[in-house]
Order: structure tokens, then C-alpha cells, then sequence
């Protein structure tokens, strides 16, 4: 069933709940109200006609006259009967059994009128004691009018709640199609966009919305989606030719070798070359594994608190010209994985020394809870215009290209270093230094 539809169908149960309630309400207090006006006009009738039958004699001409009519005026169609208590008790029971029962033949003795209905027929009952004698009155009478407005009520209350939910289905109708009408646009769109056409984008209606914020969402995922699939282009047609320029230098050295006969040296020779080329593509392929895993998989490599001091002494050590510089008077921990850190750290080291002819600053600082790690090389520096493309696989900075490399170290490094929440400043000049200043949250251990 389509959302449309179920908005229709909720609403139209729910409105006919409501209505079929309120009318209920309404129609058994209505009811009441008419049966409990119907039995005092009983009761008013019956004490006008004891007045007129036995308080006749003690009125005026005027007095009289209003009584009777009273008496006329009110429930004119009403049957009187006058029962005397005094004579034959069982022709009374017989006409009272008539009427009502043992309960209610009692309660009449008691002074009060007593109200009873037999069928459709209403009526009151009123023991009249009098210096004439004992007397039982009856007044009976089909509520005609009653039930006239009961049936009205229940008739009218029908019909608006047909109207009410032929209503709400019409609008609902009307409403739920304004509303979806932007969501049908929006998959609509959605159906158009293909791999080859990923810059289709979504309107918004303007109504500032959840639907606004829904397109705007995807819109957002949209842009997300391309840049990742332009990069990924990117990233392939990067890495395959990176990857054929010593493939193809290896079946040149090859083809070159076998087309003669060649001495030992020049087989060696031959052979080195296809070995150097062939390391440029097996540590090709190492940083392509290494960019291709999901962060989720780098983080479940097993990390420790991490001596910094420690770590970046020994990189020092093994790196030329690197000359490290400790600022911290205590052990400053970081959270990581040894191998992965070594691995982001070894290609700062490794671009510093490359592009630079001068030792290189290798510095370890605490700056309030922050550990920070900086790397200033004196050489040829970076473009201000290309320093924030620097982090991006296969990118190299155009005063590189006498330089060898692929453009990936770096990229690998700033993939490795997002996961431990380290961020990385740069400071730069063409032509006078690099700084690569990267800060880590401090690790406390477990206490």
C-alpha cells in the first residue's frame, strides 16, 4: 500500500473513531435528557389531574380554568385513570399489575410519584390520599415527540458522519498528494542519476521543512558520493599509470636483453634494473593496499600507549640528517598502533630529506593536553596554491617533477594519523621550508 494511501486510511479510521464516540456521547445524553423531560411532564400532569379531580371544588372560577387548561395544554393525548384504594383490593391489584410491579406497587405508598413504563408506554403512578377517600392515579403515554427527536438525532448524526468521512477522505486525498508531491519528485530525480551523470541534484521546495531537509541531506550525500567516485577515477587512473611505467620498463629491459646473446655482466646489469624497478612496484602496490583499507580495518590493529620520545629517537636515528629534539620533561603517551605510526611518520621523514639538501628538525613538544610532533625540512618548500592538494593520493606538487615518488606517502601518512584524531598543520614558503606540525590527544593509560 502506498504511503498516500495509508495516510487516507489512518486518518479516515481515526476521524470515524472520533466521530462515532462524540455522537454516541451525544446521543445517549440526548436520549436521556428527552426521557427524563417526558417523565416530569408526567409527573406535572398527574398532580393537575388530582387537582382537577379532587381540589376542584376548593378553586375559583379563574383558578379553575387555568387548571383545566394546564390540564389540556399539557400531554393532550395522555390516558387518566382514577383507582380507589378503598374498595375491591383485588380489582386494584388487577389494574396495578398492569402497569407495574411488586416493588413499584409498594414505592407508590410511600408519597411520591412513581414513574414506570410498560413497552413503548410511559406513564406515573401517585397514591392521592383525600377526605373523599384513598386514591391511586395513573397518567399514560406514548412518547411519541421523544421519540421523534431520538430518531431525528440519530438520523442527523449519521449523515454527518458519512459527510464527515466522505470529507476527510476527499481532503485526505487532496492533502496526502500535496504533501508526497515532493518526495515522488524527489525519487523521480533519484531514478535519473547514473554513474556516468553524478551531477543531478535535488531541489528544494522552499518550505524549510523536514522535506527541505531531506533533499538538502541528499544533496549533500550526492556531492559526497561524487567527489568519492571522482576520486576514485582518479585514484585508479593514477595508480595504473604509475603502475605500467615500470611494468613497462621491465618488459623493455627484458625484450632489450633477449634480442642477443649477452655476457654475465650485462645479464647482471639487466637484472638489477628489472630488480629496481621491480621494488618501485612492490612498494607501489604496499602503499595502494594501504590506502585501499577502510579505516574500520586500520583501527582494529592493535594499539598501545606509545613513548613518543622513544619512537621518534629511534626514527632519528636511522634517518640521515635528521636531528631530533625533545621538549618534553615526561614520557609523552600516545594511543596508536607502533607499525601504522612508524609507517606515517617514515614518510614526513622520508619527503624531508628528499627535497631537502639540509639537516632536517625532527621536535617533540607538549602543548597543554596536546602532544605534538613537528617536522621542518630547508629545501624547496610547497606552492601556497597547492599545499591543501598536497594530502591527496597520486598528487605531487609541481616543483616535484625532477624528483622520484608516486604522490602517495603522504596521502597514506594523513589516512593513518585521521584515525588516531591527530590533526596536521603546515607552514610553508617556496624555496625555504616545510613544517608539518602534527598534534595528538595525550594518552593517560588507564588511570
Amino acid at each position: 500500500m502506498k504511503i498516500g494511501h495509508k495516510i487516507v486510511l489512518f486518518y479516515t479510521c481515526l476521524t470515524f473513531g472520533i466521530a462515532m464516540f462524540i455522537i454516541l456521547i451525544f446521543y445517549v445524553f440526548t436520549s436521556r435528557y428527552v426521557d427524563r423531560v417526558f417523565e416530569a411532564n408526567l409527573r406535572d400532569k398527574i398532580y393537575l389531574s388530582a387537582q382537577r379531580n379532587f381540589k376542584a371544588d376548593e378553586m375559583d372560577s379563574d383558578e379553575y380554568k387555568m387548571l383545566q387548561r394546564n390540564y389540556r395544554e399539557l400531554l393532550p393525548r395522555a390516558n387518566e385513570s382514577v383507582i380507589k384504594v378503598d374498595g375491591n383490593e383485588k380489582a386494584l391489584k388487577d389494574s396495578l399489575d398492569k402497569y407495574l410491579t411488586e416493588n413499584e406497587q409498594r414505592a407508590i405508598y410511600n408519597g411520591n410519584p412513581v414513574n414506570f413504563s410498560k413497552g413503548v408506554l410511559n406513564g406515573v403512578a401517585l397514591y392521592y390520599p383525600d377526605k373523599l377517600g384513598r386514591f391511586v392515579i395513573l397518567v399514560t403515554a406514548h412518547n411519541n415527540y421523544g421519540y421523534k427527536i431520538q430518531q431525528h438525532t440519530l438520523y442527523l448524526s449519521l449523515i454527518l458522519l458519512l459527510l464527515s468521512i466522505t470529507i476527510t477522505v476527499l481532503m485526505g486525498q487532496l492533502y496526502s498528494g500535496r504533501i508526497l508531491k515532493p518526495l515522488k519528485s524527489i525519487l523521480d530525480h533519484l531514478k535519473s542519476i547514473r554513474g556516468n551523470d553524478m551531477d543531478v541534484r535535488l531541489e528544494e521546495t522552499g518550505n524549510k521543512d523536514e522535506l527541505d531537509a531531506l533533499v538538502h541531506n541528499l544533496n549533500d550525500m550526492l556531492d559526497r558520493i561524487a567527489e568519492a567516485f571522482r576520486s576514485e577515477k582518479s585514484f585508479v587512473s593514477a595508480a595504473s599509470h604509475e603502475l605500467s611505467n615500470p611494468l613497462t620498463a621491465i618488459q623493455g629491459e627484458c625484450e632489450i636483453t633477449l634480442m642477443k646473446e649477452r655476457n654475465a655482466q650485462e645479464y647482471t646489469e639487466s637484472l638489477q634494473r628489472i630488480y629496481s624497478e621491480s621494488k618501485r612496484v612492490s612498494l607501489l602496490i604496499k602503499h595502494l593496499l594501504f590506502l585501499s583499507r577502510h579505516d574500520d580495518d586500520l583501527t582494529q590493529q592493535e594499539s598501545t600507549g606509545i613513548d613518543m620520545s622513544e619512537l621518534l629517537l629511534g626514527m632519528a636515528q636511522s634517518t640521515e640528517r635528521v636531528i631530533f629534539s625533545d621538549e618534553v620533561e615526561t614520557p609523552a603517551l600516545i594511543y596508536a598502533n607502533p607499525y601504522l605510526l612508524q609507517v606515517a611518520f617514515r614518510n614526513f621523514l622520508n619527503n624531508a630529506t628528499k627535497y631537502s639538501n639540509k639537516n632536517i628538525d625532527l621536535r617533540l613538544k607538549r602543548i597543554v593536553d596536546k602532544v605534538v610532533v613537528e617536522i621542518e625540512d630547508y629545501g624547496i618548500g610547497i606552492p601556497k596554491t597547492e599545499v591543501e592538494h598536497i594530502f591527496q593520493s597520486f598528487y605531487r606538487a609541481t616543483n616535484t617533477r625532477e624528483y622520484s615518488g608516486y604522490g602517495v606517502g603522504l596521502a597514506l601518512s594523513a589516512k593513518i594519523l585521521k584515525i588516531y584524531n591527530a590533526t596536521i598543520d603546515i607552514d610553508t614558503e617556496e624555496n625555504v621550508h616545510t613544517k608539518f606540525t602534527i598534534s595528538f590527544d595525550e594518552y593517560k593509560g588507564n588511570g
